[in-house]
């Protein structure tokens, strides 16, 4: 049986970043500090300098608020906020 084609929302839904974990805690922004450093540099902590390790925490700060902004975007599309709910 053939599978259902998916309708555009559908398509659009499967773009998504809400399956990445939200920075919560130290843990969590210590493993994206580690990561940015290891895959984006190609640094480890025996030849990285200041400036990578700054970079390292730009790329993860960047991270956090890119997937609130996307968060946020995909809200506005499935609900938009310019519809008055409560009118005075």
């Amino acid at each position: 049986m053939a599978a259902k084609p998916k309708t555009d929302k559908e398509k659009l839904k499967q773009i998504s970043v809400r399956g990445i974990a939200q920075v919560e805690d130290v843990t969590t922004i210590k493993e994206s500090f580690n990561r940015h450093l290891h895959f984006t540099l190609v640094k480890d902590r025996n030849v990285a300098t200041q400036r990578d390790y700054y970079i390292a925490l730009a790329h993860t700060v960047r991270d956090h608020l890119v997937g609130r902004w996307i968060r946020t975007q995909q809200h506005y599309y499935e609900n938009d906020p310019k519809v008055c709910i409560d009118s005075h």
